[in-house]
Parts: structure tokens; C-alpha cells; sequence
């Protein structure tokens, strides 16, 4: 093949890998508007499954609440900004990051998220300040998380460190450990309530780590997210009047709770009182299908948006709506990752694409 074949046929193929690019990115950004143009609030699932092992179809629990066209970011499990980058978000854009709790499932993809953002402020010069909210020991997480994503810049020579060799962090953390209003901007007001998830723990254990739940009004309604919880009373009364409730879905029912302990415990050789300690982690710390019900019915919520679960097939997804239908009556919906959802005057419902 001669040389002027070779130049014509790179040329094509730059102008097909352009066009894909640009298609690529004209679909994402259609998808998401972060310029407030869109007066709405919208509820954008990045991670839908529970943790902690890894899954191929769900990335692990991260909410994107989009209010006006400003973001954020509830929760940042593995597999975030993955998700990000396929809704054609710029993580670099999400200025506000809430924390429910500290477990692993919840919080292991700030890294990516972190990473991507450093990088991305410092190639155009404007680095900004990036606020994350959470229980104590967020302020551990962010600090380990930024030095762990700097020794990897450290090469860069576009990104100097200073001379002592570590960075201006623009990433800061904001730690409490009680119940009330822990943010408020011109766009949403986000209140605090310490759940039930580690209930089990000894109460000193209990001093150190804390576990909330978010009630978070916009101008187009209220979004109650449970994180991680069993039965409580401060949820139920965290989540009055909500127009949607994202729960944390763990299993269908008491006998999958029992299926799923039973498994563990067979294929990790338990004792009685392992396998008896990890079943009453499921009752007491987890909601079932049932239970979100009853929380959504006397908390009156106007409907249901389940995550944090791990249905095997859409026979399963279908079956832990109808486990919530048992005890409410109202809309109840089972995101795949991506899904968004739609909160105005006309309730809540999937956005349009």
C-alpha cells in the first residue's frame, strides 16, 4: 500500500473517531444539563447495588441530585465515576459530596471522583473549592484519599507539587456528628438524622461512628434518602411528607434474608452465633421490601425510589416493588444504574431522554 493510500485512510479514521466523540458527547450532554437551564430537580442513580462485593451490572450505592442544573452527590461507591463520565457529567462540576456513613460500599470511589477532578482543575488553571460533608472520621477518608491520588502526580510536570512535595488540597471536609441542618445554599436545605444501621455496635463503638439519613428540600419538593438503616423512628420522622423516599432495599423479605445467611454461613464455614449475629444484622441495621412500605406509609410519603439492592433478574426488580406495594399504596420504582427521575408539579417520574 502506498503512502498516499496510508494518509488517506488515517485521515478517515480521524474523522470517524471525531464524529464518534463528538456524537458521544452531544448524547451525554443532551442528557444533563448542568447550566441551569432546566428549572427541575432531577435524580440521577450512578450506583444502585449493596455492598461490598462488586458486581458487573450495578455500580456500588452514588446519587446525583441535580437541582436547577447544580449538582450533588450523595454517597460515592466503587464504580462512580464510571458512571459519571457514561451521563456526561464533569465530576469536577460537582462542587457539594454528602456522606450517609463511612462503609466501604458507600465511599470507596472518592478516590476516582477526587482524582479526576485534581487533574481536571489543574489542566485549566482554576482549581475550586470542592466541599464534603459527612460523620466524623470523613475528614481521615479525604485526607488519605487526596495524599493517596497526589503521589501519583507527583511525575507530572505540568502539576508541581510544592517543595516539600505534597499539594494545596482544594478539597474541604466537614464533619458532624448529630442530628439538624448540616448544609443550606440558595437551592437546598439538607437535614441530618442519625438512623439505626449500627444499632448492633457497642455504644462506645457508637461515639466514633455514626450513620445518617438526609432529608433534603428543593423548590420542587422533598427527598428523603435513608442511606443505610433498619426500622427508626428518626427516619420515620425524618421522611414526613416527603414527596419521594430513596430507601435502601437490602433484601425481599425475612425468608431471603434467611436464604442469603444461610448461604454465607455455609460457604464460610460459620458457627451458630456467626451466622445468628449476621442474621440479626439484616433485621435490625437493613430494611426489607415490607418494612420500607410501612416506613413510606406512616411517614405519608408520596413515593418510592428502592436502591442499595442486588435483584438477580427483572423477575426479582419487579418482585421488590411489589414487596414495598405489600404496605403502601403509591408509586414505587426500581432504578437500574442511570436511571433518572424526574420531581415537579406533576410528582415524581422517569425524565424524559
Amino acid at each position: 500500500m502506498n503512502v498516499k493510500w496510508l494518509v488517506m485512510l488515517a485521515a478517515l479514521a480521524v474523522a470517524v473517531l471525531t464524529l464518534a466523540a463528538g456524537t458521544s458527547v452531544a448524547v451525554a450532554a443532551g442528557r444533563t444539563d448542568l447550566g441551569g437551564e432546566s428549572k427541575r430537580t432531577e435524580i440521577l442513580f450512578l450506583g444502585t447495588a449493596g455492598g461490598p462485593p462488586l458486581r458487573l451490572d450495578r455500580s456500588e450505592p452514588a446519587t446525583l441530585l441535580i437541582v436547577d442544573g447544580r449538582p450533588y452527590l450523595i454517597d460515592c461507591g466503587i464504580g462512580t465515576m464510571r458512571r459519571m463520565l457514561r451521563a456526561g457529567i464533569e465530576s469536577e462540576q460537582v462542587r457539594t459530596i454528602f456522606f450517609t456513613h463511612l462503609h466501604g460500599d458507600h465511599d470507596l470511589g472518592l478516590a476516582d471522583v477526587m482524582a479526576n477532578d485534581f487533574f481536571r482543575q489543574h489542566t485549566v488553571g482554576r482549581p475550586e473549592r470542592i466541599n464534603i460533608y459527612g460523620p466524623p472520621q470523613t475528614k481521615e477518608l479525604v485526607d488519605a484519599a487526596f495524599h493517596f491520588i497526589t503521589v501519583a502526580f507527583r511525575p507530572f510536570e505540568n502539576i508541581p507539587p510544592r517543595a516539600n512535595g505534597s499539594y494545596p488540597s482544594p478539597f474541604v471536609t466537614h464533619e458532624f456528628d448529630r442530628d439538624g441542618v448540616v448544609f443550606q445554599d440558595d437551592k437546598i436545605r439538607v437535614t441530618a438524622a442519625e438512623n439505626s444501621h449500627y444499632a448492633l455496635m457497642p455504644p462506645q463503638r457508637r461515639r466514633q461512628f455514626k450513620s445518617f439519613s438526609y432529608r433534603i428540600e428543593t423548590p420542587h419538593g422533598i427527598i428523603v434518602f435513608t442511606g443505610d438503616t433498619g426500622p427508626s423512628e428518626a427516619v420515620e420522622r425524618l421522611a414526613r411528607g416527603a414527596d419521594v423516599l430513596v430507601a435502601e432495599a437490602n433484601s425481599r423479605d425475612p425468608q431471603d434474608a434467611e436464604r442469603f445467611t444461610a448461604s454465607m454461613a455455609a460457604r464460610s464455614h460459620w458457627s451458630s452465633q456467626q451466622a445468628k449475629a449476621f442474621r440479626a444484622h439484616f433485621e435490625v441495621e437493613h430494611l426489607n421490601t415490607y418494612e420500607i412500605g410501612r416506613l413510606a406509609a406512616k411517614a405519608r410519603v408520596k413515593a418510592v425510589l428502592l436502591y442499595h439492592y442486588v435483584p438477580g433478574n427483572k423477575a426479582e426488580q419487579a418482585a421488590y416493588v411489589a414487596g414495598v406495594r405489600r404496605s403502601f399504596s403509591g408509586p414505587v420504582f426500581a432504578p437500574d444504574d442511570l436511571n433518572r427521575y424526574c420531581l415537579g408539579g406533576g410528582g415524581l417520574s422517569r425524565c424524559p431522554d
